[in-house]
């Protein structure tokens, strides 16, 4: 529910402020606001989810999310458009979506037995999954009706409910304690991050993978497309990348089978097909076939990387651990969106899609031999 409200919220904010006469830069403010909230205070939700309950945290992140959307919606629909109180709430609730993820990714293992693990995995990336692929849909049928203002009010419905289904929740109780000082427990996050080579190696690496995707792909994409291919069937090549996800996942899920580490790690570097596909022979057919193939490559190895996680790391550890996972991630997204304007402009869009490719590949290789040290390490042990 939370993952639903979330996709088709910033389409109605969006919107919202372009009809109130705003600009691509009001957009730009507000959305980078909710994405500092996330950035400044996801380790501090990695604490929290290992210090208290994980399901209270998520049902105080929920309830809290749905009012600060709840007062987006209302301040929208009566009219208002000054930018401070947009930008306000939107830093509110980035910051309380920072509280929620990694509680949430830590309370997933605790659902169910430890052979289940990976199609508990793939069963909530297949969510994500699903709705982004309907997100635009579902947008356009509400605002055949409604004002934009309504799509975020629907958010805040969502999470008042993601709320109520948290608070049903039932598992055993954290081995977190409370008693160990705050302070302690950001030393105990740091250790368990820092004295694990293959972890830290693990999500720098992924932190370049993102990069390097998040610059090529969304920005040069459908530059090439309109260039070479035609820019109204890009959408159909993002279209088979989502295919690709979708399928690995749902594979996953009915294979009722554990995938093992080696696979994930075969499969990781094939991510970098479509970048490597769009700068080398940017053809439709092939570009379809490169995105499906990349799209399968980054599902298998995401499931395979949250199972990694939740074997390897301490269950009183593991909220704290994905917050540093987290924090990769958001680091990585927009410092490769602002750097390849630079570099393209410098070099040119292909050959900037090359060498984005074949960082990824680079970057994958280096996972690769992180995560198998570990593997051997751990069958030494």
């Amino acid at each position: 529910m939370s993952i639903l409200g979330n996709t088709v919220a910033p389409i109605g904010l969006a919107l919202a402020i372009i009809d109130a006469g705003g600009s691509a830069g009001t957009i730009g403010i507000v959305v980078g606001a909710r994405s500092a909230g996330n950035l400044l205070f996801v380790l501090a939700g990695g604490i929290l989810a290992d210090r208290f309950p994980r399901r209270l945290v998520l049902e105080g992140s929920s309830a809290a999310s749905a009012v600060t959307q709840a007062l987006v919606a209302w301040y929208v629909l009566s009219g208002g458009n000054s930018l401070a109180p947009l930008t306000l709430l939107a830093l509110l609730n980035g910051i309380c979506a920072a509280f929620a993820s990694p509680a949430s990714s830590a309370l997933l293992p605790q659902t169910v037995p430890s052979e289940l693990r990976p199609q508990a995995n793939a069963a909530m990336r297949l969510t994500l999954n699903l709705c982004a692929v309907t997100s635009g849909a579902l947008a356009a049928l509400f605002l055949l009706v409604a004002a934009p203002g309504w799509l975020i009010a629907f958010d805040a419905f969502c999470f008042a409910v993601a709320g109520v289904l948290f608070s049903r929740v039932r598992v055993a109780a954290s081995t977190a304690s409370k008693k160990e000082s705050l302070m302690s427990q950001v030393r105990g996050g740091w250790v368990a991050f820092s004295e694990q080579k293959w972890l830290w190696q693990a999500i720098v690496g992924s932190t370049l993978m993102n990069l390097c995707y998040s610059g090529t792909i969304p920005v040069l994409g459908p530059i090439i497309a309109e260039e070479t291919f035609g820019s109204h069937l890009w959408g159909l090549v993002l279209g088979a990348q989502v295919f690709g996800l979708t399928v690995a996942a749902a594979l996953i899920m009915r294979s009722g089978r554990r995938i093992s580490l080696r696979l994930g790690l075969l499969a990781l570097p094939l991510g970098a097909a479509l970048p490597l596909t769009l700068g080398v022979y940017p053809v439709f057919a092939v570009l379809l076939l490169a995105a499906f193939v990349g799209g399968l490559s980054m599902e298998i190895f995401g499931t395979v990387w949250e199972t990694t996680l939740q074997d390897r790391i301490e269950p009183d550890k593991l909220g704290r651990v994905y917050s540093y996972d987290a924090l990769g991630s958001f680091v990585g997204v927009p410092l490769g969106q602002v750097l390849v304007g630079p570099v393209s402009a410098e070099l040119s869009l292909r050959t900037t899609l090359i060498i984005g490719g074949v960082l990824m590949v680079g970057a994958a290789l280096a996972i690769a031999y992180a995560l198998g040290g570990q593997r051997t390490a751990a069958k030494e042990a």
